[in-house]
């Protein structure tokens, strides 16, 4: 409207007017306050969303120290379970060793006692056959046959 139209209008129009465009800017300016707290709220929200994103950043942190140190106490446990495994492995094998030792020491006596054995009762053994069979030796029915074994 123009200002000659404003000047024609009655001082009722004048007041309706007025009145509808006071119920506008209230309903305006009740609008902009609405927008203003739904701006502040997203405001809110991207800063409690920056504020998560470093927290998780943080999280994210503290988990991956907590990685490498688990990382890191595995592979001290694995090289000693290895260091332990190649000592125990290393002793087994020299007492072992040493078993086998006493063993083929032992066994070599023992072929020489019997050796020795062999040759004291050989001779005694062979007069007893020979009485034996004189012995027996006019009927010739029994005739005993006796061959030392020799351990060697």
């Amino acid at each position: 409207m123009t200002d000659k139209e404003f000047k024609r209008l009655s001082r009722s129009q004048l007041i309706e007017i007025i009145y509808q465009l006071q119920i506008k800017q209230e309903e305006l300016t009740a609008d902009n306050e609405k927008l203003s707290k739904a701006l502040e709220d997203r405001r809110l929200l991207v800063s409690e969303a920056g504020n998560i994103a470093e927290a998780a950043l943080e999280i994210h942190n503290v988990m991956q120290a907590a990685q490498d140190a688990a990382t890191h106490y595995m592979e001290e446990m694995r090289l000693r379970c290895d260091e332990e495994y190649q000592q125990t492995l290393k002793k087994a094998k020299d007492d072992a060793a040493a078993i086998v030792a006493k063993a083929k020491q032992e066994a070599a006596e023992i072929i020489i006692k019997a050796n020795n054995a062999n040759s004291y009762y050989d001779p005694v053994v062979e007069t007893i056959l020979k009485e034996w069979n004189h012995f027996l030796g006019s009927s010739n029915k029994f005739v005993l046959h006796f061959s030392p074994v020799v351990l060697s």
